[in-house]
């Protein structure tokens, strides 16, 4: 039986190596592989073709963003943004950067120009745990200390904090060791 199987597969290959090559390599029958019957379609060009990156703008560098620059009451009483909320300070006592009420709506001032900032999450809760705010090409993550945070004055509680702004152009600054002190 082994002799016989033996036999076949010689068999077999000496009729694919006796198959005679086609006599042009772009003819149709180069696609056939030696020994078939039928045909079998040639590949496609499984290259992807380079993207042109012509139109495109040039991605930014990272650079610094804008400073923050300081508010005043006032400011807030002009947009109706006074009562409950929290305000970030860059340095303990220092002037108010960014403010965000209760209802989650917000101020801050950079670039000449006070914008309006949205809470990703509105609610007493939510704003005094800090998170994401947001506003026209710029955003924040503020980030403070655990705990119920030290008592301040007049029904406030201040923590530790860290406040990040992004803006859309790639711009990105960080204020350390700043406070975040919310009012009840």
């Amino acid at each position: 039986m082994s002799s016989r199987l033996a036999c076949i597969a010689a068999a077999l290959s000496l009729a694919a190596c006796s198959a005679e090559p086609p006599a042009n390599a772009t003819d149709a029958q180069a696609a056939r592989p030696v020994g078939s019957i039928g045909g079998v379609d040639p590949a496609g060009n499984l290259q992807r073709p380079v993207a042109s990156t012509r139109g495109v703008p040039d991605t930014p560098a990272p650079h610094d963003a804008p400073e923050l620059l300081p508010m005043v009451q006032a400011d807030f009483a002009d947009k109706n943004l006074l009562g409950p909320g929290c305000s970030f300070r860059a340095t303990p006592g220092g002037p108010v950067l960014l403010r965000i009420r209760d209802e989650g709506d917000g101020l801050v001032h950079f670039n000449k120009a006070k914008r309006r900032i949205t809470a990703a999450t509105p609610g007493p809760e939510a704003v005094e745990n800090g998170g994401i705010m947001a506003g026209e090409k710029v955003s924040f993550m503020l980030n403070h200390a655990p705990g119920p945070g030290e008592p301040g004055s007049a029904a406030t509680h201040v923590w530790p904090a860290t406040l990040t702004m992004r803006t859309e152009d790639g711009g990105k600054r960080v204020y350390r060791d700043g406070r975040w002190q919310c009012d009840r």
